[in-house]
């Protein structure tokens, strides 16, 4: 009887398991990018916002993501983004000082998608954040 008992619960328990296994979360783990330094220039296509703290922009032609550091070297200043219409998210932090000026993140979006996004910064032992934005890509 043990037997029967214990090949049932076996039987019942692979496709449980299997099905769990299946699960996936609504999105993707986090892409986590890291800006490079960069010459800013001129392109009216930039969505931007900016604050004492922190200036971000998604530039939808060439897929960048723009930030610039407006406080001290001892702020973490990022973007948040996700993909409205796909299954991908992540974070574009800047690494630099405030001196090193405006610095990129250079993503590759699929085409026509929307891409929410927010400005980040870390000051006086608080994360703070910006409203959501939207940008087509």
């Amino acid at each position: 009887m043990r037997n029967r008992f214990a090949a049932l619960l076996a039987a019942l328990a692979v496709p449980l398991f299997a099905v769990l296994g299946l699960a996936t979360p609504a999105f993707a783990a986090y892409e986590q990018d890291w800006t490079t330094n960069v010459t800013w220039y001129e392109d009216s296509s930039r969505e931007c916002v900016e604050n004492r703290y922190v200036s971000g922009c998604v530039q939808p032609y060439g897929d960048y993501i723009w930030l610039k550091n407006n406080g001290s070297a001892d702020y973490v200043v990022k973007i948040t983004w996700w993909d409205l219409d796909g299954d991908r998210e992540g974070y574009c932090t800047n690494n630099f000082a405030p001196s090193a000026g405006w610095t990129v993140c250079n993503k590759d979006f699929p085409e026509g998608h929307r891409i929410a996004w927010y400005v980040v910064y870390h000051a006086n032992g608080q994360w703070w954040s910006g409203s959501n934005q939207t940008t087509t890509v």
